[in-house]
């Protein structure tokens, strides 16, 4: 089996990134700050091995940049949990602006202090309900929302659309249930089998369809 980490490098590699080197050396701080946070607050599963990060967390994260530019664009990462899966995709592409949102204090603390440990410009960090965050006042207006282990809850459709811009979009992770939108017009922008990772597809729900049919 190939290390995590190897696999991990030799697909940012295939990603056709730049200065690959520099890129590891800040997941590799990333990698021992969420480690070490998990263990005091839960983050992430405490019973997948901390080495298997790298392609559970790290990797899957980064399969949105397969089918998507973020370059420039506003995003949501919305149930971040322990920066996932917004770090990994503002490390690759710094142009982006981040906001983190997760309704638990102690997980927005933890990723606060990974985003000052990892100097990420332009990125936010909210500790709030989607429902909540969705009034406040002076937010931004986003290009995507990205749901990696979030369900999508028919409380959460309303609120979605008013934090997306008109052409904007949101985003899911998904394996093979799709219980959850199902009754949403939606795309399949990546549909593949990982040999780590099983089937995983890539799915957007425009602005506009965000609402059951």
């Amino acid at each position: 089996m190939t290390d995590p980490k190897k696999r991990f490098e030799e697909y940012l590699e295939q990603c056709k990134l730049e200065n690959i080197p520099q890129l590891m050396g800040r997941f590799e701080h990333y990698y021992q700050l969420l480690g070490s946070a998990n263990r005091m607050v839960n983050l992430v599963s405490r019973n997948l091995p901390q080495e298997k990060y790298w392609v559970q967390h790290f990797l899957d994260s980064l399969l949105a940049l397969e089918c998507l530019d973020f370059t420039d664009k506003t995003v949501l990462d919305f149930g971040s949990g322990g920066g996932l899966p917004g770090i990994p995709i503002k490390l690759v592409v710094p142009q982006c602006t981040m906001v983190m949102l997760d309704s638990v204090q102690k997980k927005t603390n933890a990723i606060q202090e990974f985003v000052e440990a990892l100097g990420l410009a332009d990125t936010s960090v909210y500790c709030s309900r989607l429902e909540d965050y969705a009034f406040l006042g002076r937010r931004p207006s986003f290009d995507y929302v990205i749901c990696r282990a979030v369900a999508l809850e028919p409380r959460y459709l309303a609120p979605l659309r008013r934090l997306l811009k008109p052409s904007g979009m949101a985003i899911f992770y998904k394996a093979q249930k799709l219980n959850d939108i199902e009754n949403l017009t939606y795309e399949v922008l990546l549909d593949k089998t990982d040999p780590d990772l099983g089937m995983r597809k890539i799915i957007a729900v425009k602005q506009r369809n965000l609402m059951m049919r």
